[in-house]
């Protein structure tokens, strides 16, 4: 079966966001795990438009084919600089588009990594390369084919058939035990540097997997669903508790009003968040007086008082305003 035809596919339902999954657009703060894509294609590398017709890959598995295969691979993987240590490779797919109006090589390699991870490294040229993992691709095949719309974007690497397998195999690299019930494949952040894909366990836990697209991230690792609520991030296939909300400055000026603060802070400075009654310290610089005071805020289940004080009083408690009062 030839190879090739899903590269058009991929680009147009990346295009289209017809993937499942990502997080809400409320997830607006600064952590990279809260800033969920919508998912798409990073940076947009292709218009579907522009693609030209691509040639199929009838030579994939002979010695000199995989021998290829596996060289250029490993030139994609530390030009990425991508965490996979090469152990088995195929190319998918070659051909032409246009990027930003100059015409393209493209060629596409399905990868296994020593992990259990596996990739498509797709080469636009000499310069421009991403990876995409196997959850991706598999989360689109089935958009796809739930639509009733042939669809080859599909992992076929021995090592990247079974889904639920690669997940498991990924658990277990990072010291988790867990008998996969299901995966789904989550988002990809806004940087595009790293996706997450969802675990369900027998057991009834379940977890997020981060996965890198580039060396700008560490290996494959593994956080419990209720760490992910703990960052904004609502896991769908088993209850990981309350979402917390998102903290952002806005947070911040809106509790203010909420307990009476009547000033519009020309400057707050977070200092940090209590261990033991988890309310967040925030320095406050107002126009009019008292001009500096701090904040003793209690926000995503802190049930301990809202609590202001002047920055005299605030050394008392170990915290030393720095905001010019001018």
């Amino acid at each position: 079966m030839a190879r090739l035809v899903w590269i058009a596919g991929v680009l147009l339902s990346f295009a289209a966001g017809v993937y499942p999954g990502g997080a809400s657009a409320q997830n607006t703060r600064s952590d990279p795990i809260a800033r969920m894509n919508t998912p798409g294609m990073p940076g947009g590398l292709l218009n579907p438009s522009d693609l030209e017709k691509f040639r199929e890959v009838d030579d994939r598995t002979s010695v000199k084919a995989k021998a290829r295969a596996r060289s250029e691979s490993l030139k994609l993987v530390g030009a990425i600089k991508l965490p996979c240590e090469l152990t088995d490779a195929e190319q998918a797919g070659r051909g032409e588009a246009k990027v930003e109006g100059k015409k393209l090589d493209v060629n596409v390699y399905e990868v296994a990594c020593g992990n259990g991870m596996g990739y498509f490294l797709e080469a636009y040229g000499p310069e421009r390369s991403i990876a995409m993992s196997c959850f991706a691709a598999d989360a689109t095949h089935a958009a796809d084919v739930a639509e009733g719309k042939k669809s080859e974007l599909i992992c076929q690497l021995a090592a990247n058939k079974d889904i639920k397998a690669m997940a498991g195999a990924l658990l277990t690299h990072a010291s988790t035990e867990c008998s996969v019930n299901a995966v789904r494949w989550f988002g990809l952040t806004m940087a595009g540097d790293v996706e997450y894909s969802e675990v369900a366990c027998a057991d009834g836990k379940g977890y997020l997997l981060k996965i890198p697209r580039t060396g700008s991230s560490p290996e494959v690792t593994a956080m419990t669903c209720q760490d992910a609520a703990a960052h904004g991030l609502k896991c769908h296939l088993t209850d990981g508790g309350p979402v917390a909300l998102p903290i952002t400055t806005q947070t911040f000026r809106d509790a203010l009003k909420q307990n009476g603060i009547g000033c519009e802070p020309l400057q707050l400075r977070v200092i940090g968040r209590e261990s033991i009654d988890k309310r967040y310290v925030v320095e406050v610089k107002c126009p009019e007086p008292p001009n500096n005071f701090v904040a003793f805020i209690p926000l995503n289940g802190s049930t301990k008082p809202f609590e202001t004080l002047d920055c005299t009083a605030a050394v008392g408690r170990g915290v030393v305003c720095q905001l010019s009062p001018k």
